[in-house]
């Protein structure tokens, strides 16, 4: 569980317990408020605990009902009293703020119980999802692999331009260093829009930004400041997102003009 969901179950909690310290506050004043019961006072050993009247019927006396007796009967009904009114008293205490808290707590910890239920279904369904797109490089991986090797003639390059094998690897060689882009394949493939430079040297054209084959005068020129400039950018993005898989037989780094490679 994430640490923001353990503090939002941690203030429900205070919440109740501080919620119950009010109402059990409040339940105190209300007892120490009803009256108390008293005890018995202790009378007299001379004092008489039951008075006799005379009567005259008959010539006799009767005993009547003695005031200690009425005074516990009375007493009795008084502390009967006070108790149903205790009782009354704590329910209402209780009853619509206590349930009421309850409710809308319970609530919340529904909400944040479900929320970390989605939160967890949420983080298995990517750790699936990475799962299976890992498993599908790899097997992409397995199939455009080429063994590596010390130097690649440029015609050894066309034969891996994605045209006879559209998931084996696609061979570029630039600025010297022959390159496996299958990771690239929806720009180098066939019919993508930089096809031109898969299965080839294509040095010259990423430094000059061209996207058609130069002609007879402009290969026979050597690249200027800003097309080396441009072409260390391309390098430095190759070498990053591509495997090196060799370099290119008789390639001059210095001119990297045809002129240069057919003198040699």
């Amino acid at each position: 569980m994430d640490p923001h969901h353990w503090k939002i179950i941690t203030f429900l909690f205070w919440s109740i317990v501080k919620c119950s310290s009010v109402h059990g506050l409040s339940v105190v004043r209300t007892v120490t408020s009803l009256p108390t019961r008293r005890t018995k006072p202790t009378l007299p050993n001379n004092s008489p605990s039951i008075i006799q009247t005379s009567s005259s019927v008959t010539g006799g006396t009767t005993s009547t009902a003695t005031s200690g007796t009425t005074h516990r009967r009375t007493h009795s009904s008084s502390h009967s009293t006070c108790l149903h009114m205790m009782e009354f008293q704590l329910s209402s205490s209780f009853s619509a703020p206590t349930l009421l808290t309850v409710a809308a707590v319970t609530s919340g910890m529904i909400y944040v119980s479900s929320v970390i239920q989605k939160d967890r279904e949420t983080k298995r369904k990517y750790a699936e999802y990475e799962a299976q797109a890992k498993a599908i490089q790899e097997e992409k991986a397995r199939k455009a692999f080429i063994q590596p090797k010390d130097f690649w003639k440029e015609e050894e390059l066309k034969q891996y331009d994605g045209t006879l094998d559209p998931e084996g690897p696609i061979l570029m060689a630039v600025n010297g260093k022959v390159f496996n882009v299958y990771k690239g394949r929806h720009f180098y493939g066939p019919g993508c829009e930089y096809h031109i430079f898969a299965g080839r040297d294509a040095t010259r054209l990423l430094a000059k930004g061209k996207l058609e084959e130069e002609t007879l005068e402009e290969k026979a020129k050597d690249l200027n400041m800003a097309e080396r400039a441009t072409l260390q950018g391309w390098m430095w993005t190759f070498e990053s997102k591509y495997e090196v898989v060799g370099k290119l037989e008789g390639f001059d780094e210095r001119s990297t003009s045809t002129r240069t490679i057919l003198s040699n």
